[in-house]
């Protein structure tokens, strides 16, 4: 299903950028349209893993997570509605990076901490490279423009330091515009599929350790000030996790070291 469903969206994404370059005008339609198209294909995995699994995957249930207990990042390539309540079994989970060592956190340490200027940076450099190759990143096209982008960085982490992390439903209920989206993520915001893209994503893996995901600028935000928790999603996991959480939610044993993982909280327990 997981092959059928990439080719038909990359289809529709191509077909979708091509419509809305020659007609800015339909954007809001086909954004509702997609968002239509990305909840049926998350519905349809959360039917099946009802039918599968004793404690079915919420695709869009947010746990609170210390952000110091995400360390690793493991790349799976894809739009996030893919990967969504996605149980997998293989070494998907195995090697990949330290978040501390990814070089937009290095960005962040040293212009947040050391006051030096994102244009000293080599994640800076790294993007505008990209940009300047025809590659565009984040929406941004021109090195001015993200430029812009750097400057709603510093904005979002005023904030966050000043009110506290809050959640894309939480700034869509209080009418607040995303700093780094623009004054046009509160009618994004209304469409579930757009509204969860933003919040901070991670994998779990065959032993419950969290996996970075999606999220790099929040993530970042929420480490460097030292935040207790932050509500994160969670999109696959891995199918020897999903067995723990199956026989937690059965009244089995599980390894203490499990059982107060953030993923297990909330979850009924009992005979089943």
């Amino acid at each position: 299903m997981d092959a059928a469903v990439s080719a038909v969206d990359d289809r529709l994404r191509a077909v979708g950028q091509r419509l809305v370059d020659r007609h800015p005008q339909w954007e809001s339609l086909l954004l509702r349209a997609r968002d239509g198209y990305a909840r049926g294909t998350v519905r349809l995995r959360w039917v099946s893993n009802r039918l599968r699994y004793a404690a079915p995957p919420a695709p869009y249930r947010l746990l609170p997570v210390d952000p110091a207990a995400i360390e690793r990042t493991v790349p799976v390539p894809g739009p996030k509605f893919k990967h969504a309540g996605a149980v997998v079994g293989g070494d998907w989970d195995r090697g990949g990076a330290r978040f501390a060592e990814l070089d937009v956190f290095r960005a962040y340490e040293r212009h947040f901490e050391a006051g030096v200027p994102w244009q000293e940076t080599a994640f800076y450099d790294r993007v505008v490279d990209q940009i300047e190759a025809g590659s565009p990143q984040w929406g941004c096209r021109t090195r001015r423009e993200f430029d812009e982008r750097c400057e709603r960085l510093d904005t979002l982490y005023d904030r966050i330091a000043a009110d506290g992390y809050r959640t894309q439903a939480e700034l869509h209920d209080g009418a607040a515009s995303d700093p780094i989206e623009g004054d046009d993520s509160h009618d994004r915001r209304a469409l579930k599929t757009e509204r969860f893209k933003h919040e901070i994503a991670v994998h779990v893996d065959r032993d419950g350790e969290l996996l970075f995901a999606d999220g790099r600028n929040r993530l970042s935000i929420a480490k460097l000030l030292g935040l207790d928790t932050v509500p994160v999603r969670v999109l696959r996991r891995h199918r020897r996790w999903q067995a723990v959480r199956d026989a937690w939610v059965r009244g089995h044993q599980v390894p203490p070291p499990h059982r107060n993982h953030p993923d297990l909280a909330g979850l009924e327990r009992g005979d089943r």
